[in-house]
């Protein structure tokens, strides 16, 4: 009796213990399937990271500048075609150290703004060169904003100085300032209640200025007057210093102010040159129809300094003859322009090849960003300028310009659906409207991390941080989709903007001109989507 009560007790207890081994061999089992799960829901979150072959460079665009005349002093850093000017590495930076000396004798000190309000022409490209090695911060300016713009320009950026022509075309620059400041001061500074940074306006004018007040100096004669090294100012710059403002639009229609550190654009100017391969195969030259003001345009430009390369600037404002006839006359090996250039360039193309006139033998590159491009203008365009590669890019003037490109080894679908690949050193992720990462492969907000990210919007806390997050992360505002192997799709805006020839137009700054009118009461403008 007792033995069996006995092996009743071992078998009893033989059987808890085996079901507890069971439980705990479950549970560790469901959690290794969790974690497992878990895994490979992280694994397939649309999060793709970059790594860099190069290290970043810590440095200023001055610094940069100065490193490329020593390197290639004796090589063409600027044709104007337009101005029939051509410039050196050593002659430009001579040009621009001398500027920058002069904008500090005018009382001009690191951190000051200098806005830049003019075309594609030398002055804009020396003077953005002087400014970078005075330790200035560039407002790139609109050439064609009418006085309420200007004026809104020069107040959202704290503008100190306006380095600007007396007209191009038809833009009256001094006729605007007229109307801005009718009684400019004859003491030699301007004071205004409307403008109570702006301190001095310097105007490239071949006319004697003696007529208008000594408010206004003029630019050659800054560069023609002797001046000191500048040594000490770049000494004194740190990379993360502020270099350029660039005007983007807001939710409010009006344009928001985002600036941009030396860190972030020399880097950005680096990696988008290598992406370009301008290191390889000796000098290039670029043609550059897009306007130095707009992001696009700058980084192209900063890209050709930081490689060498030359910089050929075919006319004032965009001229499709005058792009195709420097590309001839120059020998240009890339070029650079928004769908809406390359839809004008292709009937002034076709019109001039059935003359005979021009040659395109040795553009081997071409590149497209700013808008959407459709794959038959791709298409036509490759053929007809007789293109080995044409490159589709993406990015935007919160990111220094460009930091997607394809690397021309995309396959024939690839070509035209997609913004190729990533830029070293850069993080990207797509999210929903609840924050979290979506898939590879799904739709959702971009959003990017990295040098090239802006500062901030100057003075504007609260839009900073509606994209900007604690984390460093910058929402974009596009819809997109990215692939597992870091290929990205752009699908569309989730902000309402009018695009035109690259640039964003939001439609309240449409109805605030058009409200200016005297017989317009009120201006409503709607949008009319292609279906």
């Amino acid at each position: 009796m007792y033995n069996m009560q006995l092996r009743s007790s071992v078998l009893i207890g033989v059987a808890t213990q085996c079901k507890y081994v069971n439980l705990n061999y479950n549970i560790a089992r469901l959690t290794a399937n969790q974690a497992q799960l878990s895994k490979r829901s992280y694994a397939l979150r649309a999060y793709y990271h970059q790594p860099g072959t190069r290290p970043l460079r810590y440095g200023t665009l001055g610094q940069h500048l100065q490193e490329t005349a020593a390197k290639f002093s004796e090589r063409t850093a600027l044709i104007s075609c337009h101005e029939n000017k051509c410039y050196t590495y050593a002659e430009v930076t001579c040009e621009a150290e001398k500027l920058a000396a002069q904008l500090k004798k005018l009382g001009m000190r690191g951190g000051d703004i200098v806005g830049l309000w003019s075309t594609n022409n030398a002055l804009w490209y020396v003077s953005f060169l002087a400014a970078q090695l005075a330790g200035l911060t560039v407002a790139c300016i609109n050439p064609a904003l009418q006085p309420q713009e200007l004026a809104y320009a020069l107040q959202k950026a704290k503008v100190k100085m306006l380095i600007t022509k007396t007209e191009c075309g038809l833009y009256k620059f001094q006729e605007v300032l007229k109307e801005l400041l009718p009684n400019a001061a004859a003491s030699g500074t301007i004071n205004s209640d409307q403008f109570p940074h702006l301190r001095h306006i310097v105007l490239d004018s071949e006319a004697s200025l003696s007529t208008t007040p000594c408010a206004y100096t003029n630019w050659r004669e800054l560069l023609a007057a002797p001046s000191a090294e500048t040594t000490q100012v770049l000494q004194q710059l740190s990379p993360e210093s502020a270099c350029c403002i660039q005007f983007t639009s807001g939710t409010t229609g009006l344009p928001k102010v985002a600036l941009l550190s030396n860190f972030a654009f020399s880097n950005q100017a680096y990696f988008f040159g290598q992406a370009l391969g301008l290191e390889a195969g000796g000098a290039k030259r670029i043609c550059l129809p897009l306007p130095l003001f707009h992001v696009f345009g700058l980084s192209v430009m900063n890209a050709a300094i930081e490689h060498g390369a030359t910089l050929v600037l075919p006319s004032a404002r965009f001229n499709s003859a005058a792009v195709l006839e420097s590309i001839s006359n120059e020998g240009c090996h890339i070029i650079f322009g928004t769908p809406t250039m390359y839809v004008d360039m292709l009937v002034q193309l076709k019109h001039q090849q059935s003359l005979n006139k021009i040659s395109l033998d040795t553009l081997r590159l071409g590149a497209v960003g700013g808008a959407a491009c459709s794959p038959e203008l791709h298409t036509q365009v490759k053929q007809l300028f007789g293109l080995s590669e044409f490159r589709i890019g993406y990015g935007m003037s919160e990111t220094c310009a460009a930091y997607f490109l394809q690397t021309g080894t995309e396959s024939a679908d690839e070509a035209v659906t997609t913004v190729g690949r990533l830029f070293e050193h850069i993080e990207v992720k797509v999210i929903d409207n609840q924050g979290e990462a979506v898939r590879f492969g799904e739709q959702g907000e971009l959003c990017v991390r990295g040098y090239l990210v802006m500062t901030e919007y100057l003075d504007d806390v609260m839009k900073t941080k509606e994209v900007l997050d604690k984390h460093g992360w910058l929402k974009t505002g596009d819809k997109f989709i990215l692939e597992s192997n870091g290929v990205g799709r752009i699908v569309g805006r989730i902000k309402d903007v009018i695009i035109r020839g690259g640039e964003n137009i939001f439609p309240k700054e449409i109805e605030d001109h058009l409200d200016t009118h005297e017989d317009i009461v009120e201006a409503q403008v709607n949008i009319q989507r292609n279906r």
